[in-house]
């Protein structure tokens, strides 16, 4: 099925600190997504973070997003999953050339699904995830204030716990993931471009 796809960009202000020797940074990205049948998906994730140093940021980050096609394409069942949750992140700088830098990002996140059918029939479920990955990002400085990012989400290491949900006939575990997805580089969910408002 082909995707029409676009990715917007989240306003974001600036928060100052008391120490002027200490910068913080807020920002985050939204993206929206839609295929030929309409179905859509939405998601807004906005974070805020300190510069410790030339080569080291620390942050926290959050997500929220609704997904209308997820239930149907992967159960048949009508209805929406909303999916929302946070957690903290450190990103490295690799290289730089210019305002150009690359980076790693790590980050640890506690996220919820919540899967709510059309038919009242059919009881809501929530499958809780606990997810760690390592991925590239690149940045670029269009001004000493304004960032914009991308995450390469389309390459990384990655391990998540996925709580049991008997429900839904998910049992507890870890799963471990290495992966390069050359064909999603395009896919919003695997580019994701934000702004950054650096203080």
């Amino acid at each position: 099925m082909k995707k029409l796809a676009l990715t917007s960009l989240l306003a974001v202000f600036a928060v100052s600190g008391a120490d002027a020797a200490t910068k913080y940074f807020v920002g985050g990205n939204a993206t929206i997504g839609t295929d030929n049948d309409h179905a859509t998906v939405l998601s807004v994730a906005p974070e805020f973070g300190w510069k410790l140093n030339s080569n080291w940021d620390l942050g926290v980050a959050a997500n929220f997003g609704v997904d209308h096609k997820y239930l149907s394409s992967t159960y048949g069942v009508d209805g929406d999953t909303y999916t929302y949750g946070a957690g903290a992140f450190a990103r490295y700088k690799v290289a730089q050339m210019g305002g150009v830098k690359l980076l790693l990002k790590g980050s640890a996140d506690l996220n919820f699904m919540t899967a709510v059918p059309e038919d009242d029939a059919i009881d809501s479920e929530t499958l809780t995830t606990f997810d760690i990955a390592v991925v590239p990002m690149i940045t670029y400085d269009l001004t000493e204030s304004f960032t914009l990012y991308a995450n390469l989400n389309f390459l990384g290491l990655n391990a998540g716990y996925r709580f049991e949900n008997e429900d839904m006939g998910i049992d507890s575990g870890w799963r471990f993931n290495a992966f390069a997805d050359s064909d999603n580089v395009a896919n919003t969910g695997g580019f994701q471009i934000g702004f950054l408002y650096n203080f």
